[in-house]
């Protein structure tokens, strides 16, 4: 069995703290450690890794109020691939405090151990974190490389042959066999451990894997029995909590959901799986709190995106969206503008890579609270030029931006623009996260509801129109705009429609006159496509002649 020698080991210690970080060197070199690297910040330990690979890192949990921690320098080393497969991650902290030990477990360092401590006892985690490494390094090499299927026969030869760590090894076969959806193997698996009194992570590895079966009786049952003990809780709650939206059980579901973020809300799968059952369950407060932690977690993290900050205040308006009360709705707005003024200069402005202009972010959200308050208009003119400018000032259009231009296309009935987007939105790179896909789908469906009646609507004017059937194809296309309020083809047809009435009245009729001055100001002023400019063109003379002179 590997002996932990330090002698040859390259070590960093990071910690906020510089008394501690001189203590802590001074236990590595008195066991033996002449290379070690102390740094006081996680960008600081992010930047020497990119330097050289470390056999050891040894991190504080807190490394200072408003710095990544230590579960967040852990995982966005493992993600860019800063460490190697034998590195040993040791979390350190004084802090016993229940979600914050919960939230630094999830992310699986290689030990966890509770200031204050000596050097041996220090020594002792060490050394079993490294004899785990060493006799698993070959498995862990193969999941960095993304060879999942060679670590799963890896992780099965290993527990063939009894070794030591095949319990710890169970484990990570069966998150193998999710990743590439071999649920029915994990579940033989399982079945052919467990006994009659199946330990609790078991229980729990068999309630996930139902889940992902669909068999939601049994992941129940399971995940309920773990739930009422210590350890494990929280993750049954979360099957809990899945299973009972499956039966649609919705206030049950959130109630679960939000005793589990209670226990450990330091978790962006968590905080995304609690704000999916807030907008199933109708609760957007909730659903508008998880998106702001999203976005706090996930600043000072691998994750952080300038996503999160736009879903944070679109989780806003969406609750605004929804409330019946003015008073309410005008204090989400104010919440949303405020966001948006406290975050203008947020490093996570300066710092991403995406494709992104924060004043146009701010005009499409003016813009769709005018469309909440009831101002299609200003919306529409803020929607038209907004995407004017996207499309001259980046070449291809900024995802980031995309979700609110698309809400505004789909509310006000732009429906061909909507699509178009949609397909550019399909075809791109951007990352779909929960919150981003409940957007498309949510969108999708209201499109397929409405679009199909729209269609009939003004397909059925056209057919009016071209057989000279004025009136008629008036009210069809009437009734389309009343589905696509400011869809700008329905208001050329019905343009023309009018043109054709007025041309038959022996004196002018108000209201036809009122409608024609409407519906000429939805499209008089906007930067229009080529075929719509067309067809503008070709009536607005006529149109402004009968307003003028009527």
């Amino acid at each position: 069995m590997a002996t932990l020698s330090y002698l040859n080991k390259r070590v960093l210690v990071v910690d906020d703290q510089r008394p501690f970080l001189i203590l802590l060197r001074g236990i590595m070199n008195n066991l033996g450690a002449t290379s070690v690297v102390v740094v006081q910040n996680g960008e600081s330990a992010v930047a020497a890794c990119r330097q050289e690979k470390f056999d050891i890192i040894i991190s504080d949990l807190h490394l200072g109020s408003d710095k990544k921690n230590g579960y967040q320098l852990l995982e966005e080393l493992r993600v860019r691939k800063l460490v190697k497969a034998t590195t040993i991650y040791m979390m350190v902290s004084a802090d016993s405090d229940r979600p914050m030990v919960l939230g630094s477990i999830e992310k699986q360092p290689d030990g966890y151990i509770i200031k204050p401590f000596s050097q041996s006892q220090l020594h002792n985690r060490l050394a079993k974190a490294y004899q785990k490494r060493q006799t698993l390094q070959h498995i862990y090499q193969k999941i960095m490389d993304g060879d999942n299927a060679s670590a799963i026969e890896e992780c099965r030869n290993l527990i063939r042959s009894g070794n030591r760590y095949s319990k710890y090894c169970l484990s990570i076969l069966l998150d193998l066999l999710w990743r590439e959806g071999r649920n029915e193997e994990a579940l033989q698996l399982l079945n052919s451990i467990s006994d009659a009194k199946p330990l609790p992570w078991i229980n729990i590895a068999l309630a996930r894997t139902h889940l992902y079966l669909g068999n939601i009786p049994d992941a129940m049952l399971l995940a309920s029995r773990v739930a009422a003990q210590k350890l494990y809780a929280v993750e049954g709650l979360d099957i809990m909590a899945q299973c009972r939206v499956k039966r649609n059980e919705l206030d049950e579901a959130l109630k679960t959901i939000q005793t589990s973020l209670n226990l450990a809300p330091f978790s962006l799968t968590r905080q995304f799986l609690g704000c999916e059952i807030a907008r199933l369950a109708g609760d957007f407060e909730m659903a508008k709190n998880c998106c702001q932690a999203i976005l706090e977690q996930s600043k000072k993290s691998v994750h952080r995106s300038v996503t999160h900050l736009c879903n944070y205040v679109r989780s806003i308006l969406d609750a605004a969206s929804k409330a019946e009360d003015k008073k309410i709705r005008n204090r989400y707005h104010q919440e949303a503008m405020l966001v948006l003024q406290r975050n203008r200069n947020d490093e996570l402005l300066s710092r991403t890579k995406e494709s992104f202009d924060y004043n146009i972010f701010e005009e499409l959200i003016g813009a769709r609270i005018n469309l909440i308050d009831g101002k299609l208009l200003e919306a529409k003119r803020a929607l038209n030029a907004t995407q004017y400018e996207l499309r001259q000032r980046f070449e291809e259009y900024p995802m980031a931006l995309a979700p609110d231009s698309l809400t505004l296309m789909s509310d006000l009935g732009e429906f061909e623009e909507a699509s178009q987007l949609l397909m550019e939105m399909r075809s791109s790179n951007l990352p779909v996260d929960p919150n981003l896909q409940y957007l498309i789908n949510n969108i999708e469906h209201r499109q397929n509801e409405i679009r199909e009646n729209y269609n009939k609507y003004n397909r059925a004017g056209i057919s009016q129109y071209a057989e000279g059937q004025y009136e008629a194809a008036y009210q069809s296309f009437l009734s389309a705009q009343e589905l696509a309020p400011m869809n700008t083809g329905v208001a050329l047809n019905l343009l023309q429609c009018l043109i054709k009435l007025m041309e038959k009245m022996q004196k002018p009729d108000q209201p036809l006159i009122m409608k024609c001055r409407q519906t000429y100001r939805m499209v008089d002023g906007m930067r229009l496509p080529e075929s719509h400019q067309t067809k503008f063109d070709s009536i607005k003379d006529k149109v402004k002649s009968y307003l003028e002179h009527r």
